[in-house]
C-alpha cells in the first residue's frame, strides 16, 4: 500500500518525482480554482492532466480546511456505485440512513474542500449527476476534473 498524504483532512498520493515545468499551467489552474467551483483539465491520455491536478491540489490545500481529496474511479465497474466510491474516498462516516447522494450532499453542505475526480469517463453520466448535486448544494466544495 502506498503512502498517502493526510493533513487537515484529505488525502493525496505523494509525488513520486519532482514536478518540473508547467509553472504557467499550474498558475492558470490555481487561478481558475479560485474563481470557479468546477475546473476541467482536458487533453489526450498520457499528457499529465491528473499529475497537474494533483500538483495544484497540493499547492492550494491551505485554502481548503476540510482537505483536498483524490477520488480515483478507474476501477469502478458500476456507475450505480459512484456515490459509494466518492463517500469512501472522502472518508465520510456511515450514511446508511436515507438516499446516499442526499446524505453525501448534506454531510458536505458546510465543508470547504477540493475533490480531484479522476478517471471517471466511463461513468460520466453518473459523475455529472454527483458533481451537479454537490456543486448545487455544498457551496464550499470545488471539483478538479482531469478528462480527455
Amino acid at each position: 500500500m502506498s503512502t498517502v498524504f493526510q493533513a487537515r483532512g484529505g488525502q493525496l498520493p505523494p509525488e513520486a518525482t519532482s514536478f518540473v515545468g508547467r509553472r504557467r499551467m499550474s498558475a492558470e489552474v490555481k487561478k481558475r480554482l479560485s474563481r470557479s467551483r468546477l475546473v476541467t483539465l482536458t487533453g489526450p491520455p498520457g499528457v499529465g492532466k491528473t499529475r497537474l491536478a494533483l500538483h495544484v491540489a497540493r499547492g492550494v490545500r491551505r485554502a481548503f480546511p476540510d482537505g483536498v481529496w483524490l477520488v480515483e474511479l478507474a476501477q469502478l465497474q458500476d456507475s450505480a456505485m459512484l456515490v459509494s466510491a466518492v463517500t469512501a474516498a472522502l472518508e465520510v462516516p456511515d450514511l446508511s440512513a436515507g438516499e446516499p447522494l442526499t446524505a453525501l450532499v448534506e454531510f458536505l453542505a458546510d465543508k470547504r474542500l477540493l475533490i480531484v475526480l479522476d478517471n471517471c469517463e466511463h461513468v460520466l453520466g453518473a459523475a455529472g449527476s454527483v458533481v451537479s448535486a454537490l456543486l448545487g448544494s455544498a457551496r464550499g466544495v470545488r471539483v478538479a476534473f482531469p478528462s480527455f
